[in-house]
């Protein structure tokens, strides 16, 4: 007895490795997906199995014992029925990894148990004399086997337990028959058998390659996302830097300007003002590069709100034309105009900054002597045209000038002739507001640039408006300044004495409120106070505790290196006036007649 358990036991062992080993010769990502598709195809097996098994039991009833045919009709039945449950849990559950294993070998076992099935019928219900009875089995196992071959043959186990038990036996009670016809059907079984198994192999073999390609797919697909993904988060990040950036470089350049500014009302000598005119000219450069710099950044980011609306196009145009009347003079270039009255669905202010940067553009780097601003209407659509008689661009180059800093002639990067950021920032526009463009171009003929605009019905006009920068006396006026940059406040306090302001001048909320409740200051004429301050308060908090402290709506203006539309919004929310830095002297005084002069800031 112990020699028999022992022998058992090692059995057993020897069971449990044969199944590890088997398990893990198909633990693979292709079997996986095999398996899965073995499962997603049976049902239409189990729809075939019904369908023959009635058919089986209908033609036999009346030939075989009935008992017999009950037995193997519920045995059939009960299997099919365990088969479907099996295939039902394999959804519910969708297993993974190892244990996609396991279910593939479980549904080849039952594969199997149906095949011996399904081949017991030759031993039950066939009689060589029977030529009917032998014509629907054999009609009945080479139709089964085929008709599962392409479902069944998703994992090999499972067609091979399936088909050679099914067609086994009826070949060899064929091939021990004495009649020369039914040896023969042996033989053809036998090759039929081999055929199907062979095909199998193959039908299996080009799943696998099918599935291994999916995944190389996938692998490329997944690639192209993560490199994609690397792509938006560099620009996203390159965003990011240049508005950290240009915050950092605001600060400098803003105080610079103060400065400047103050300086100008010592200066007596003409050729020390020509030097400080100079030097806010390359002020003047700078700020227009960070402010190009910090369009295309907020472009790409996708940080610009569109304000759609009913747009004069006539009207927006005639303002271009007469903006750039007195630059194009200079150089001997004539505008010629040419557009009816229409009105176009777009943004006003984009638009109007895509159209003055084309204008720009053939003002400054075509080297014509005409510039023709023409809008016509065709079809539901308005095309306007900005098209100069200049010197032109290569077909080569047209796709080129679009790009970032790309000029032509400059290769000496010459400053006097641009940034090379106009026309990338006119192609960004275009995208953003969803209007095509196109150029037309060819050496020694000048180019054309091609807008196509909607119509719009005709409503409420959006006119373009014209910033016209008010100066007055200042003089007198009570302005709380707040900053928190030492540089920036004491070139704001040296500007606003000179004015002939009254000043009280704090770095922080705090410092503010302990100088206000040492003495009886009058109510402030207008706030004037940096957006970022430190310990993360804003000029907003300011504003807030000033209207309160003081009981009344006080005009503001807030200063920001901050180009953020997010900002704007808020201090805008704040019946708050906010501007960029850096900040120009002259728009500063302006900014501020205008803030006292109306109680509230114009937003």
């Amino acid at each position: 007895m112990k020699l028999m358990s022992g022998d058992l036991l090692a059995c057993a062992n020897q069971c449990k490795n044969m199944i590890k080993k088997l398990v893990s010769r198909f633990d693979t990502p292709v079997h996986h997906e095999q398996i899965r598709a073995l499962y997603q195809q049976s049902p239409f097996v189990f729809l075939g199995i019904v369908f023959t098994m009635s058919v089986v039991t209908v033609f036999f009833w009346n030939k075989v014992e009935q008992t017999t045919l009950l037995v193997w009709l519920l045995s059939n039945a009960g299997l099919t029925i365990a088969r479907v449950i099996l295939v039902r849990s394999f959804h519910r559950l969708k297993p993974t990894g190892e244990q996609l294993v396991t279910w593939g070998l479980v549904f080849a076992a039952s594969a199997t148990l149906s095949g011996m099935i399904w081949g017991s019928i030759a031993f039950l219900f066939l009689s060589p004399s029977d030529i009917e009875g032998l014509l629907l089995i054999a009609i009945v196992l080479t139709g089964m086997t085929s008709g599962s071959l392409v479902p069944l043959s998703s994992f090999m186990p499972a067609y091979y337990g399936f088909c050679v038990p099914a067609l086994i036996p009826f070949s060899v009670i064929m091939l021990n028959q004495e009649a020369g016809v039914l040896v023969l059907i042996g033989y053809l079984v036998l090759a039929f058998v081999a055929v199907n198994l062979g095909y199998s192999f193959v039908v299996n073999r080009n799943l696998a390659s099918f599935i291994r390609l999916r995944f190389e797919n996938l692998g490329l697909l997944e690639d192209l996302k993560l490199q994609k993904n690397i792509a938006e988060q560099a620009n996203t990040d390159k965003s990011r830097f240049l508005a950290a950036t240009s915050h950092d470089l605001r600060q400098p350049l803003h105080a610079m300007d103060l400065y400047l500014g103050a300086l100008k009302k010592l200066l007596t000598k003409q050729e020390q003002i020509h030097l400080l005119e100079k030097s806010q000219q390359s002020s003047a450069a700078l700020n227009s590069l960070l402010t190009a710099l910090m369009d295309v950044s907020r472009l790409d980011a996708g940080n610009v709100v569109i304000d759609r609306g009913v747009v004069d196009i006539s009207l927006l145009m005639k303002t271009i034309s007469d903006e750039y009347q007195e630059q194009a003079n200079k150089r001997g270039i004539l505008f010629d105009l040419q557009t009816p009255e229409l009105l176009v669905d777009s943004d006003p202010l984009m638009l109007g900054r895509l159209l003055r940067n084309l204008v720009n553009n053939a003002c400054y780097h075509s080297g014509g002597s005409r510039i023709l601003l023409r809008a016509e209407k065709q079809g539901e659509e308005v095309l306007v045209s900005v098209c100069d008689d200049g010197i032109g661009i290569a077909e080569q180059q047209q796709s080129k000038v679009f790009s970032e800093f790309y000029q032509l002639n400059n290769p000496e990067r010459d400053r006097s002739k641009g940034l090379g950021l106009g026309l990338a920032i006119v192609k960004r526009l275009a995208g953003l507001l969803q209007h095509d463009l196109q150029l037309e171009s060819a050496p020694g003929e000048g180019c054309c640039f091609i807008i196509s605009l909607p119509l719009a019905d005709e409503a409420a006009v959006e006119e373009p408006v014209d910033i016209i920068q008010e100066q007055g006396d200042v003089s007198g006026l009570f302005i709380i300044l707040v900053d928190d940059e030492a540089d920036i406040r004491n070139a704001l306090r040296c500007l606003l004495l000179q004015w002939g302001c009254e000043l009280l001048v704090a770095d922080s909320l705090q410092t503010l409120q302990q100088e206000l409740s040492t003495c009886q200051y009058p109510t402030p004429d207008i706030l004037l106070c940096d957006y970022r301050l430190r310990e993360n308060q804003t000029g907003l908090d300011i504003v807030d505790a000033m209207r309160k402290y003081f009981n009344i709506k006080i005009p503001a203006l807030i200063i920001s290196g901050d180009t953020d539309r997010k900002i704007e919004e808020k201090v805008i929310g704040k019946g708050c006036k906010i501007l960029h830095k850096p900040v120009s002297p002259d728009i500063l005084r302006s900014e501020i007649v205008k803030g006292v002069g109306s109680g509230v800031i114009d937003t």
